[in-house]
């Protein structure tokens, strides 16, 4: 008979308004205000901090290992299950081609939002499925600790790195399968999809593996403890051929042996300090950190009975996460290393099973723990030094490591469009490595220089559209700017900012520009302009209709992108100053693709998302405290 995941029975000293089994529809929208407030919030890190221009990886793993071969029509499928490195990512290079195909340009902040819904729907189907397990009453706690989970910036790189999603694909599948193969009867529906997520574990990255791994070893764990169900072997037998193949298509990087643990001693603190997540810096910080998840399975497997579907889920995914830190730790422990934050986001369900394992301990098994005040004492001291580590990191990531990461890609773009605009190896020869797109000069020159990216460029990286005034007056003159920080002698401006200042009046007007290729245009503006007597406008030529450009707020003494649909035809720039006291600047526009508009404004919409979850939330906290559970009196 396949098992559901229905609740476990019902202990003697258990709340039975606690243990009602809700309905799809309010675990629904538990889960969509969950994920509405974990994008609302990765959106605003992506609308502060990111940007359209690829970032390190990028360039080799999707411009010249996917996009210039699919763009030269010698992309075979066969070449979308090429190793990246150690890893596979065939998922990830599925959706940057198809991201790209969607919005006929290379967009770093699309993928970003992209990679956000998908970390934030898999974290929210997890909740889904923990609440489902651990009964409605659960999912306050549930919620709170995964919106940490999506909110906190501590894996920033994957936010703000279009092409991590890899990371995401990975916990996606992992806890997909180890849930869907520890619940369902082995050879029903819902176990071969679990092995299908096993099988597509493996096209994430390098580590999809574990998850066999996990699975096989709660398989036969279960089976140890209960050998009158033999059931368990099928899926044990399973995860080792599974885990076998992950293990063969692993490719071996010579060159990445320089970042492998070189001693026991390199391995075990590198273990530690991530085991000990959030406590990255502290290796023997770790006992404390796993006590709760610990505790939970000897629990469960010292009962005499079987082990409920939530033990099962929390204990499996814990396993998976403890594998996890395993293989970081010799793959990336040289020197006992601190992990780099692209892994935080699968170390952090180390602190979600330990949350959620001290709710199953105090509901399900607090009648087998002896001095009780002395395990709240230990729970305690647990979630202070969680959510104090979860302080610590997010203030270094927002005070430190993130804005040296906004600085560095500022740099690169402005060498990388110096470059483009002079042809000039010098200005990318006196930067430092950060502030090259890719370290190697030549290989800037080769990437800069490929005609074909030269057509799926980023806005911000796409040569502008040709402008030329037709006006002879004082006013829009070149680089007419009163910016807080100069412009570099490539960059092209007008402005009405002149000898007399800001009091100077005229109006500009292009020669006709030819149409644009794709829908949208941005245009960098400087100064007042969104004031009384300044205008900015794209008009057509043949029916003479007049598209604003506005940006989103005054910009004053620096630059803003302000976006536009482009004309249908050829068209104007026509800019005009009646003002003594307001002055504005702008350059040329550069097209931009529709999904990348979008994006754009989705992201700079955070707000909303985060507001419609809270709402949401609200919603179902009104709603969970005032219903009457069915089929059992209130207390």
């Amino acid at each position: 008979m396949t098992e559901s995941i229905a609740e476990p029975a019902l202990s003697p000293a258990t709340n039975p308004s606690d243990r009602i089994s809700a309905g799809w529809t309010e675990h629904a929208r538990w889960a969509f205000s969950l994920f509405l407030f974990g994008i609302g919030a990765k959106f605003w890190l992506i609308h502060r901090w990111g940007s359209p221009l690829p970032y390190l990886d990028q360039w080799p793993g999707e411009a010249i290992n996917l996009f210039v071969p699919f763009l030269q029509h010698r992309l075979s499928p066969g070449s979308f299950f090429e190793p990246h490195n150690e890893h596979r990512i065939l998922f990830t290079r599925l959706c940057d081609i198809c991201l790209l195909l969607l919005n006929n340009q290379w967009d770093a902040r699309l993928e970003m939002v992209f990679n956000a819904c998908v970390h934030s729907a898999a974290v929210a189907g997890f909740g889904w499925v923990a609440a489902s397990m651990m009964g409605r009453r659960s999912w306050p706690l549930i919620w709170c600790v995964l919106a940490l989970d999506l909110a906190l910036p501590f894996a920033w790189e994957n936010t703000l790195w279009g092409f991590q999603s890899q990371f995401y694909f990975l916990l996606l599948f992992s806890v997909l399968s180890i849930w869907l193969l520890g619940s369902a009867e082995p050879l029903s529906r819902r176990w071969w999809l679990g092995v299908i997520a096993l099988l597509a574990s493996l096209f994430t990255m390098a580590s999809g593996f574990l998850a066999a791994v996990a699975a096989g070893a709660m398989s036969l764990l279960f089976w140890l403890k209960n050998r009158e169900r033999p059931r368990h072997l099928i899926t044990f037998a399973v995860c080792v051929v599974i885990a076998v193949a992950g293990l063969c298509l692993k490719p071996n990087i010579p060159e990445h042996k320089i970042f492998q643990a070189h001693s026991p001693a390199d391995f075990l603190t590198s273990l530690g300090k991530n085991l000990a997540w959030p406590w990255v810096l502290l290796p023997l910080y770790a006992p404390v950190n796993l006590f709760p998840a610990v505790a939970l399975a000897w629990m469960s497997l010292r009962s005499h009975s079987e082990p409920s579907p939530a033990e099962r889920l929390l204990l499996g995914v814990g396993l998976w996460v403890a594998l996890q830190c395993l293989a970081v730790a010799y793959s990336r422990g040289a020197g006992g290393a601190n992990p780099a934050w692209r892994y935080m986001d699968v170390f952090s369900f180390l602190a979600i099973v330990d949350a959620l394992a001290i709710v199953l301990l105090l509901r399900d098994h607090r009648h087998r723990l002896a001095c009780r005040p002395l395990w709240h004492a230990g729970f305690a001291v647990w979630a202070l030094g969680c959510l104090s580590g979860l302080l610590f990191l997010g203030n270094l990531c927002l005070k430190q490591y993130i804005p040296e990461f906004a600085v560095d890609q500022a740099d690169q773009l402005k060498s990388s469009r110096a470059f483009i605009a002079t042809g000039d190896v010098a200005a990318l020869q006196h930067k430092s490595p950060n502030a090259r797109i890719v370290p190697n000069v030549d290989a800037v020159v080769w990437l800069l220089r490929h005609p074909a990216l030269h057509g799926i460029f980023p806005a911000c990286l796409r040569e502008p559209l040709q402008v030329a005034g037709t006006n002879t007056n004082t006013a829009f003159v070149p680089n007419g700017w009163h910016l807080d920080r100069p412009d570099p002698a490539s960059e092209i401006s007008w402005g009405s900012y002149t000898g007399t200042g800001a009091a100077t009046r005229g109006r500009f007007e292009s020669q006709p520009i030819q149409p644009a290729s794709l829908p949208f245009l941005e245009i960098p503006v400087a100064g007042d302009l969104g004031q009384s007597g300044l205008s900015l406008e794209l008009v057509e030529l043949s029916t003479g209709r007049a598209i604003p450009v506005q940006p989103a707020q005054t910009p004053g003494g620096k630059w803003i992108n302000a976006c536009a649909k482009s004309p249908s035809g050829a068209f104007k720039i026509v800019a005009e100053d009646n003002s003594d006291a307001g002055w504005f600047a702008f350059k040329a526009p550069r097209e931009m693709g529709r999904l990348s508009y979008w994006a754009l404004r989705i992201s700079g919409a955070w707000e909303c998302f985060v507001l419609a979850g809270g709402g949401l939330l609200a919603l179902n906290l009104i709603l969970l405290f005032a219903a009457r559970p069915r089929g059992v009196e209130a207390n």
